[in-house]
């Protein structure tokens, strides 16, 4: 078992996170009194930076996660702690993190990154090599398929997101049904963002539409004129704006400042309150958004009552379900192997998440019944707060895409692009 530390974050984590942390940790003490081992299990995200806005109650979705699991007597009789270290948003330093965690913590699992860009950057450089399980709550890009279906993972990394091969389809698809025949797509020069791009730019012209520009920026700019006058240059109905809240927001405000066109198409990583009100919602005329869904099981209940009991509220953003997940199932392999170790992890994943078993349910309830099951040897099939989780060959999963929209200055979620759906588009413009 790894040794008791405290949670290590980063020293711009913000007060209210801060807050957050220290409630998890108060909510273990029924454990703490009793356990007399703890299993320490790592987490890198974004909780300051471009990501910080959606990063900090994605990070509060990973501690509820523990504090239930604690509440239901731990991981194979032991505390569970989660070393949560803040990456900025920042491939270096997110890189730098896991290593701490692998090589000083020697965690079995890091839950993380959100950003696209930085997972790649942990899972090349720490995690794949060390063979340390990775399972990122909300990194889309198709790249880590692809990565997979090569070898070069290891069988070590898995997301409970979709890959954006589902979300770029889902968002061409949106704006074929809003009558758009021209867009201009301006997106972060990352993994997320190429991939996106490129999966959106395909569907929608395999759909008649028209991409009039496809421009990257680069992060932390002063400003990006440049970029959107280059948008601009087609005469555009819309733009697809592909990045996170900080650098997303100066773009935006510098589009409607240049006279374009205030028809935005967005995607998972801009679906934050926050973002809205920097741009102003006076200026979001007319949004068109996507996000991986969570299908409405017993699970999504559970997981939002215990959210706004635990923290006052329920923010309409996406992943905090996918990070609560993440855990949960690195828990539940844990029970399944009676191992902390991180190939038993790996090798169990799918054993807990696999159809066929009695099915299990989020909450201190449902971590309670599949110990019970397990320890008798029993199968076991968990089904997330972010709907059922069954992972492919590669480690990515299938989830419907939610439809969202700013209402009255509201980030407000409107509808359900079902995965049926959207392999029916797939199949019908399949090469």
């Amino acid at each position: 078992m790894n040794k008791r530390g405290n949670v290590m974050l980063s020293k711009k984590l913000s007060k209210t996170v801060l807050a957050a942390l220290a409630a998890g940790t108060l909510s273990m003490a029924a454990v703490s009194a009793h356990a007399e081992c703890t299993t320490t299990i790592g987490g890198v995200m974004a909780l300051t930076g471009s990501l910080g806005a959606l990063g900090q109650q994605i990070g509060r979705g990973a501690q509820l996660a523990v504090s239930n699991i604690n509440q239901a007597g731990g991981v194979n009789g032991c505390e569970l702690k989660l070393a949560l270290y803040d990456d900025q948003t920042q491939p270096s330093v997110g890189v730098d993190a896991a290593k701490k965690l692998v090589d000083i913590s020697h965690v079995p699992v890091i839950v993380g990154a959100l950003s696209s860009g930085v997972s790649m950057a942990i899972l090349t450089s720490v995690t794949s090599s060390a063979h340390v399980v990775q399972i990122s709550p909300a990194s889309t890009s198709p790249s880590f398929t692809e990565l997979a279906m090569e070898g070069k993972t290891g069988g070590y990394w898995f997301r409970t997101v979709p890959s954006d091969a589902l979300q770029g389809t889902a968002m061409a698809m949106l704006a074929h049904q809003h009558h758009l025949k021209s867009v201009a797509v301006m997106y972060i020069n990352n993994p997320y963002g190429s991939g996106l791009s490129g999966k959106f730019t395909e569907y929608f012209k395999k759909m008649g539409g028209k991409v009039t520009a496809e421009v990257p920026y680069n992060e932390n700019q002063p400003s990006y004129r440049s970029e959107v006058n280059q948008a601009l240059s087609g005469k555009p109905q819309a733009l697809f704006l592909i990045g996170y809240p900080g650098d997303g927001t100066t773009v935006a405000r510098e589009w409607v400042s240049a006279g374009g066109p205030m028809t935005f198409l967005l995607p998972d990583g801009l679906e934050s309150q926050k973002f809205v009100d920097d741009v102003g919602a006076k200026y979001m005329k007319t949004v068109y958004g996507t996000a991986a869904g969570s299908e409405k099981t017993p699970s999504l209940g559970v997981f939002k009552a215990d959210f706004k009991k635990k923290y006052g509220s329920f923010p309409t953003q996406a992943y905090m379900t996918n990070a609560y997940d993440a855990v949960m199932i690195a828990a539940l392999a844990m029970e399944s192997a009676k191992s902390d170790k991180a190939m038993a992890i790996r090798d169990n994943i799918r054993k807990v998440t696999g159809m066929g078993g009695t099915t299990i349910y989020a909450g201190i309830d449902g971590f309670k019944k599949a110990k019970k099951l397990l320890m008798e040897g029993k199968k076991i099939h968990y089904v997330g707060a972010s709907g059922p989780l069954t992972f492919d060959q590669y480690g990515d999963v299938t989830a419907p895409m939610v439809v969202w929209t700013v209402k009255g200055g509201k980030v407000a979620q409107t509808g359900m692009i079902k995965v049926a759906a959207i392999n029916k588009v797939l199949k019908k413009y399949a090469k």
